[in-house]
């Protein structure tokens, strides 16, 4: 029954990119160290490791998931690696949150009462709700 359940839901495209960028976020240091980059034009790797309290290694670990997400970018500039945020990648985090919670307010005042359905009437809602949205149909980390 689970694995009908998995083959019948297909989570929306703009979903599982939220996902992915709000499990870049899903760490203080990676907040701090995005709150610190926004702060400056650019910044040399030595500079950030020193605002938090966490070993150098540590501190690259969490960059380097910062960096493979899309949020932060990097250029070697003389002997380090400066680093800076990624502007066009923050906007559309915002408009995927915000479209995200645009969707949920939507639907605020057709709350209805939670019954079991039939698989075909959920997959309908599901449907309904994304509305000619690209579907992943892939496997992916969340399904």
């Amino acid at each position: 029954m689970k694995n009908e359940l998995k083959s019948v839901y297909k989570y929306e495209k703009r979903t599982i990119e939220l996902a992915t960028m709000l499990d870049a976020l899903a760490h203080p240091a990676r907040l701090q160290i995005l709150l610190h980059l926004s702060r400056h034009k650019y910044c040399p790797a030595g500079n950030i490791s020193k605002q938090l309290p966490l070993s150098k290694s540590t501190v690259s670990k969490h960059m380097s998931k910062l960096k493979e997400t899309g949020l932060i970018t990097c250029a070697p500039y003389r002997n380090c690696i400066n680093y800076k945020v990624n502007d066009e990648f923050l906007l559309l985090i915002k408009d995927l949150f915000y479209d995200y919670f645009k969707q949920i307010d939507m639907y605020r005042d057709k709350r209805t009462d939670c019954t079991l359905t039939p698989l075909s009437n959920s997959q309908k809602v599901i449907e309904d709700l994304v509305k000619n949205e690209e579907e992943i149909t892939t496997p992916h980390k969340y399904q």
